[in-house]
């Protein structure tokens, strides 16, 4: 007995060691370039899995539905053959599925890659938020620290230290806030590509603006319809309503008597889905360059700012050396330009990732 305790408190000492190194395990920092992390995602992804299986379940069932068809019903009146009937229908049904589960793969693998870049844009975005919160901090508490001095020889009221306190404080919170947003992403990213949650891989691609141009926004909304796995669908539900129709009576010796002006409207119906959910797809297009373009703008704006905000802290510096600005004069034209210099790297990426979205709306590799 006593022998069975010694065993039993050694392998549970085991068990609690090896819990420990899992616990202390340090954070993997791997190299990713952009095209890795779209890579891993679309390896790591069990939506894929899941849906590659699907498709050959699929093609399986195609399959045996084929081998059950000996003749081809031909429509129209005359004697209906049910086994003939049922065995077609069965086998249109089976391939258009088989097709469909195959256009759910191809649009699955498009979304998990989009996932991937928006993702790994977004690291990018929470890096840059988290260097302005701590030149932000860094000018708040420089001007704590003046408040403080100031109100001690009574040249500053308590109200306004206070108030410079109290903003250092926000400006701290921020940066805890800045701190938590970039380990979300990372989290999010890592879940993505098969990562651990702790794991801090180092993002090796950044992403560049550059103005993005189309020839005929009307030949990508084209694109857009041609490559769209939700318009297949639809249109593929009106080929098949019209196929019921075509192949199957409906009258006298059917089974159906009367159904033909009742069915039929299926096919309207769908045709409007179609053509609706095309319209959408097409007004996709157009808003989202729309988007682009605007952010586009918007970017020129903030880039002049900054031109003229270095402008403003080259002469801040001269007075400084001559003795007729402050060292927090300098801070205060570093920090606003520190803010400047962030919206433009957050239009930058936000450009990044409107882009993306077109390419994979209008069916064009995303890198």
């Amino acid at each position: 007995m006593k022998k069975l305790t010694i065993i039993f408190l050694s392998l549970a000492l085991m068990i609690l060691g090896t819990a420990s190194a899992a616990l202390a395990k340090e954070p993997a920092t791997p190299e990713l370039t952009l095209e890795d992390v779209i890579n891993m995602a679309v390896k790591n992804s069990l939506v894929l899995k899941s849906s590659e299986l699907a498709k050959d379940q699929a093609w399986e069932a195609r399959k045996d539905a084929a081998d059950d068809v000996s003749l081809r019903p031909s429509g129209g009146g005359g004697a209906v053959n049910v086994a003939a009937e049922s065995s077609f229908t069965k086998l249109m049904q089976s391939s258009t599925n088989y097709l469909t589960q195959s256009k759910s793969l191809q649009e699955a693998e498009k979304n998990i890659k989009l996932d991937a870049y928006q993702k790994y844009a977004n690291i990018l975005i929470a890096q840059e938020s988290l260097k302005y919160a701590e030149i932000a901090l860094e000018k708040e508490q420089m001007a704590e620290r003046l408040a403080k001095i100031s109100a001690q020889v009574g040249i500053l009221s308590n109200p306004e230290l206070v108030g410079a306190e109290s903003t250092a404080q926000v400006s701290a919170a921020a940066l805890q806030e800045a701190k938590e947003n970039l380990d979300k992403a990372y989290v999010e990213l890592n879940s993505l590509i098969g990562l651990w949650p702790e794991d801090r891989p180092v993002l090796q691609d950044d992403i560049n603006f550059e103005k993005y141009t189309v020839p005929n926004i009307n030949t990508e909304a084209s694109r857009a319809e041609t490559s769209s796995e939700a318009l297949w669908k639809l249109e593929q539900l009106v080929s098949l309503q019209k196929m019921d129709l075509k192949y199957f009576s409906y009258g006298p010796g059917s089974g159906a008597l009367n159904s033909y002006n009742i069915e039929k409207f299926d096919i309207d119906i769908a045709k409007y889905n179609l053509d609706d959910a095309r319209r959408e797809v097409r007004n996709a297009v157009f808003t989202l360059y729309k988007d682009i373009q605007a952010n586009e703008e918007q970017y020129n704006k903030v880039d002049a700012a900054i031109k003229a905000k270095e402008e403003t802290l080259r002469v801040a510096r001269a007075k400084y050396d001559v003795g007729m600005a402050t060292a927090m004069d300098i801070k205060t034209v570093e920090a606003e330009l520190a803010s400047y210099q962030t919206n433009l790297e957050l239009l930058k990426y936000q450009h990044a990732i409107l882009i993306a979205n077109f390419k994979n709306l209008t069916g064009k590799a995303l890198i």
